[in-house]
C-alpha cells in the first residue's frame, strides 16, 4: 500500500481540525453572531474554575452576545443586563442564577415597506394599564414589565402587532419591530344614474348624454343640454346663462362646441337665456374637459360635441311642446328603406302674448341698461 505525502496528510489534518472546530461551534450553540448561554456558562466554568446553579427551562431557550470583557464580574454583569438575570455570588466559587421577574424593554417601530420609524403609535401591556406612546424616532423603553407579558403596538393605518415582552430584553441594541400597513381593498363601485338618467363616464374621462334616456334635472322644466352641461363637475356659467359657459375656469370663448361635426359660434337665444339645440332630435352630447384629443383642435378649454341620430328608424316618431317662451315640434318621418326625413322647429309665443315668465326674462336681460 502506498504511503500518503507528508504535505497531503498535514493538509489533512488542519481540514479534519477545522471541520471538528466548526462542528464543536454549532455544538454551543452559535447562530448569527449569538450563541446559547448555556454553552457560555460552560466554558466560564472551565475558564475561571467556578460553578453556576440554575434551571435548566430558564436558560436553555436565552441566547447571548459574547461580552467584551475579560473578568469575570464584568461578564457576569453585561450578561445580566444584556438577558435580564438576576445572578448572586454564594461564595468564591459557586453563583445562582435566576431570571427576572420584571423586564426593562426598549425597541424601535418602524414601516416594513420603507423602513421609516413610525411616531405616534400606542404601546400597551396587555392586561395592565401601562401604555407608551414612541417618540419622533419611533423609540420606546418600558421598565418594570412581566416577563410572561404580551405587548400591543397600534398605530392608524397599520395592521396591530403583538410581540412577547421576553423577546425584548436584549436592550444594547435595541430591538427593531416592523409594522405592517393596512390596505383595504375596496369593492368596486359602478355609479348607473350620474345626477340623472342618461348620463355616463366614459374610460376617456369624458362624459356622455344619452338622450334617449335622459330625464330633467331638478329645477329644470324641461331637458337642456346646456344647461345640464352646468351641473357637470368643473363646468359653470359665471352670468347663469346658456351661452356664457366656463369650463376649468376658461373663457366661453375657449370652448369648442360642435353639431354633428359643425362649430357652432352662437349656442343661445335671447342673451343667452334660452339654449338653440333641440334636444328631442339629438342622439348623444359628450362633454370633455380634460385630456381634449387631437382631433379637435379649437377647443382649449373643453368641448361640448353634439350629434343628432345618425341611424335610420323604420319607425315614424315626433313629438311637440308649449311653454310660456315657446312651442316647438320635432319629428322623423320615413321615406324609403334608405331615406327619412328628420325635422324639428320652434316659435316664440311673443307673437301672441306676453306671458309672465316672458316678463321675467326680459327683467332678466336688461336689468343693467337703460333700454325701454
Amino acid at each position: 500500500m502506498p504511503k500518503m505525502p507528508l504535505d497531503r496528510a498535514r493538509t489533512l489534518a488542519i481540514l479534519l481540525c477545522s471541520l471538528f472546530t466548526m462542528a464543536s461551534l454549532l455544538g454551543q450553540g452559535v447562530n448569527g453572531g449569538k450563541q446559547y448561554l448555556t454553552g457560555y456558562l460552560s466554558q466560564l466554568e472551565e475558564r475561571f474554575n467556578v460553578k453556576f446553579s440554575f434551571l435548566n427551562q430558564d436558560l436553555d431557550e436565552l441566547q447571548i452576545k459574547v461580552p467584551p470583557k475579560d473578568d469575570l464580574p464584568g461578564i457576569l454583569n453585561a450578561l445580566g443586563e444584556q438577558v435580564q438575570l438576576e445572578i448572586e455570588k454564594l461564595n468564591e466559587r459557586y453563583y445562582a442564577i435566576s431570571l427576572r421577574e420584571s423586564l426593562n424593554l426598549c425597541a424601535t417601530v418602524l414601516d416594513n415597506f420603507e423602513r421609516n420609524t413610525v411616531s405616534g403609535a400606542t404601546v400597551r401591556v396587555l392586561g395592565e394599564s401601562t401604555a407608551i406612546i414612541t417618540d419622533l424616532d419611533g423609540h420606546f423603553q418600558l421598565e418594570g414589565v412581566n416577563r410572561d407579558a404580551k405587548l400591543e403596538i397600534r398605530h392608524l393605518g397599520y395592521k396591530p402587532l403583538f410581540v412577547n415582552a421576553i423577546g425584548l430584553v436584549d436592550t444594547s441594541p435595541c430591538h427593531t419591530l416592523l409594522l405592517v400597513p393596512n390596505i383595504n381593498r375596496l369593492n368596486e363601485v359602478i355609479v348607473y344614474k350620474f345626477l340623472t338618467e342618461g348620463l355616463t363616464k366614459q374610460a376617456d374621462a369624458s362624459l356622455e348624454i344619452n338622450t334617449d334616456q335622459f330625464s330633467i334635472l331638478p329645477g329644470l322644466t324641461e331637458p337642456d343640454v346646456l344647461q345640464t352641461a352646468q351641473a357637470l363637475p368643473g363646468i359653470k356659467s359665471i352670468d347663469e346663462t346658456v351661452s356664457q359657459i366656463n369650463i376649468r375656469g376658461g373663457s366661453n370663448d375657449q370652448n369648442l362646441i360642435l353639431w354633428d361635426g359643425i362649430k357652432m359660434y352662437q349656442s343661445g337665444h335671447f342673451f343667452g337665456l334660452i339654449t338653440a339645440f333641440n334636444p328631442y332630435l339629438t342622439q348623444t352630447v359628450t362633454a370633455i374637459t380634460n385630456g381634449t384629443s387631437a382631433e379637435f383642435g379649437d377647443g382649449v378649454s373643453g368641448i361640448l360635441k353634439i350629434d343628432t341620430k345618425d341611424k335610420l328608424i323604420p319607425k315614424a316618431f315626433g313629438g311637440g311642446g308649449f311653454n310660456l317662451i315657446s312651442g316647438d315640434a320635432y319629428a322623423h318621418i320615413p321615406i324609403a328603406d334608405s331615406l327619412a326625413v328628420q325635422f324639428s322647429a320652434r316659435r316664440s309665443t311673443t307673437d301672441f302674448f306676453n306671458s309672465p315668465t316672458y316678463g321675467e326674462f326680459f327683467d332678466r336681460a336688461f336689468q343693467h341698461s337703460q333700454v325701454q
